[in-house]
């Protein structure tokens, strides 16, 4: 049966018990709320998931999403505060999504129209799809791409290695779906991303890359004079002759009107060398600083830092930030520490990135400039370039990188072309800056930890530069200050259940319960990170919630990449 629409919903009197319950929360909760989430829970399954979702959903029903909003609305009218309008980050606007995925909530229409009529915000959601089988959700998603694009302050579609649809990892899944449902929601809302024009901060899709990473012993010596650095295929060679001891720690200043990280030192120049034949020892450098290197290798200059985080110490990153051509190359070494247990390093090289700038450039258009005349053979270049690449690095330069570019980027920038195809986009949005945005790796936040494989101890802590700036003591979070998130409690009887199934981050009810919290914007947890101290924490009953199972997500085709049902 289709789904209501908004206007048939009944307007039902207001639940004066909730009403009472919602007058007791502080006026910070309604001015800065940011996350509004109707479900707790996720059905992908991202083994990235930084909000370490739970398999199984608890969300608002239509008449409980709808109850808890008006009463909520009426609450904030008695005290005349606009309900989120006292954030600096995006004010009036809230984000239906944490640890669930907003696509997926077959009652976001109901949202939309709640978020224009009773709120008066807009929404800014982030998403990896949903099933173009489930005949309910798409009937949902094009009723609200024709009625609701108004309500929307930005929308991002999220494309992974590591949801379930697209690894294939559930038996019921197929990439190939994945990659058709993904052209399926491009091409529901694109009507509505060209209504709110191509940007990061508008609409666009975000490609997050696993993390090429190797584990290695870490050698920090002098030779020839010089400070060395060996990492499995990366050797690191001093420019001017010192013992690295005086390598001065850099630390993020501040953030600049860009808001990019400024800063507080230069960094050395260093000889960058990559070769999986490299052996660190003192003919090896004083080849490499005359140029007399016989084995196959890479070579280039960069401005090397010293950096240290909070949990584990030192830390080494060669060329950090951005180049002025817009590529990023940046390299990260690791030394085993107390609570460091492994050394190694991550090669955050936006490969894609990189590529796309290569070839506009090899076309005479600069790198913020569009590709209007792109063509499909175009595109196919591009692919073919990595391709290329990935040879040359398997021809003894960096074998690892090469499995990297096969495994991960290829097959995702492939996938990538083939969804933009199907929703009929043209062949210059692959190469848009504004709309194709490839953020590099995944970020240290959730269960993103096991996956940089005892490279940081902690999760939330940063482990870049990039990450500093985006959750660090000095970032774009930081100076936010605290917010307040709103969403269903996971509950069962006796109130416990396991977190594969609640999540990480979630406590658990003995019965159907809202929280409403305030929260670290850095780490998204009740506790400031640098004082641990608990943050304000309040929960509200006798609102309609409901379970959904992951057995029951994927029998109702509730996620992306399902296989249709026979």
């Amino acid at each position: 049966m289709p789904l209501a629409p908004v206007a048939a919903l009944p307007a039902a009197p207001l639940d004066s018990a909730l009403l009472d319950q919602l007058r007791t929360l502080p006026d910070e909760a309604f001015t800065r709320l940011q996350y509004l989430t109707p479900a707790a829970g996720c059905a992908n399954r991202c083994a990235f998931c930084s909000q370490a979702a739970g398999r199984d959903i608890w969300q608002f029903t239509a008449p409980g999403l709808t109850a808890f909003t008006r009463a909520f609305a009426a609450v904030a009218r008695e005290r005349g505060l606009h309900i989120a309008g006292g954030r600096a980050h995006r004010p009036g606007v809230l984000f239906p999504y944490l640890d669930n995925d907003i696509f997926s909530y077959p009652h976001l229409d109901v949202l939309c129209g709640l978020a224009r009529d009773v709120l008066d915000v807009r929404l800014r959601v982030s998403s990896v799809g949903f099933s173009r089988h489930n005949a309910d959700l798409v009937a949902m998603h094009a009723r609200i791409a024709a009625e609701h694009g108004a309500v929307f302050d930005g929308i991002r579609l999220s494309l992974t290695p590591y949801t379930i649809g697209w690894t294939g990892a559930d038996p019921g899944t197929d990439r190939s779906e994945f990659i058709a449902d993904f052209a399926h929601a491009l091409a529901t809302y694109r009507p509505v991303f060209d209504q709110l024009g191509h940007g990061p901060a508008t609409a666009a899709v975000e490609m997050r890359f696993a993390p090429l990473l190797g584990l290695a012993e870490l050698v920090d010596t002098v030779m020839a004079g010089r400070h060395v650095l060996g990492c499995g295929p990366h050797l690191l060679i001093a420019c001017d002759e010192h013992d690295g001891q005086g390598l001065p720690l850099t630390e993020i200043a501040r953030l600049d009107e860009r808001t990019q990280p400024v800063f507080t030192e230069p960094g050395r120049r260093y000889l960058h060398l990559v070769g999986d034949h490299l052996d660190v020892s003192p003919a090896t450098v004083r080849a490499a600083l005359a140029g007399e290197l016989t084995v196959p290798h890479r070579a280039r200059h960069v401005q090397l830092h010293r950096f240290a985080n909070a949990a584990d110490g030192d830390y080494y990153a060669a060329d950090p930030d951005f180049h002025i051509d817009g590529t990023f190359r940046a390299l990260h070494l690791y030394p085993a520490t107390e609570t460091r247990t492994r050394s190694g390093y991550t090669d955050a090289t936006r490969w894609l990135l990189n590529t796309l700038l290569a070839y506009k450039a090899a076309h005479d258009l600069g790198r913020r400039d569009p590709f209007a005349a792109a063509t499909a053979g175009d595109v196919a270049a591009v692919l073919a370039d990595l391709e290329a690449t990935a040879a040359a690095l398997a021809s003894g330069v960096d074998a690892r990188a090469a499995d990297h570019l096969t495994q991960v980027v290829i097959p995702m920038a492939r996938g990538y072309a083939q969804a933009l195809e199907l929703a009929d986009y043209p062949p210059a949005t692959f190469f848009s800056r504004d709309f194709s945005v490839d953020t590099g790796q995944i970020v240290n936040q959730g269960r993103a930890m096991g996956l940089f494989r005892g490279l940081v101890s902690l999760d939330g802590e940063p482990m870049t530069p990039r990450e500093e700036r985006g959750f660090g003591a000095a970032s774009l979070s930081s100076v936010r200050g605290p917010i307040w998130r709103i969403a269903p409690v996971p509950y069962a009887d006796g109130g416990q259940l396991a977190p594969a199934l609640a999540g990480g981050k979630n406590s658990v009810a003995d019965r159907p319960t809202v929280v409403i919290e305030e929260l670290d914007p850095c780490h998204l947890r009740p506790v400031m990170r640098g004082s641990c101290t608990r943050l304000r924490r309040f929960t509200v009953t006798g609102v309609e919630v409901e379970r959904v199972s992951l057995a029951q997500a994927r029998a109702d085709l509730g996620l992306p990449g399902l296989l249709p049902v026979a």
